[in-house]
């Protein structure tokens, strides 16, 4: 009975760990894109242009990084899904 609490709490630390990465994975190029932006933009004098265009293109990132995720849990998903069928059909 422990080894099944120990499994569960296990997996639900994994998924913290996984959800507060895609949290890093989103707001880091978002932030990291207006920082860099920002900073070519003082340095040319430009106004807004660089840091609206790495805005931009922060959010393309991390919109990809969000589907990559999405993509890798529902591949974990079908993977657990076919060993559960598998230990039943081996039982």
């Amino acid at each position: 009975m422990s080894t099944i609490k120990e499994k569960d709490k296990k997996k639900t630390l994994m998924k913290a760990l996984s959800l507060t990465s895609l949290g890093w994975e989103l707001a880091i190029p978002i932030f990291g894109g207006v920082l860099i932006g920002y900073q070519i933009d003082r340095f040319f004098d430009t106004g807004f242009t660089f840091s609206l265009i790495l805005l931009v293109f922060g959010i393309i990132v991390a919109y990809f990084n969000l589907y990559r995720h999405i993509e890798l849990e529902m591949l974990r998903k079908k993977v657990a899904d076919l060993q559960e069928k598998e230990e039943d059909d081996n039982t």
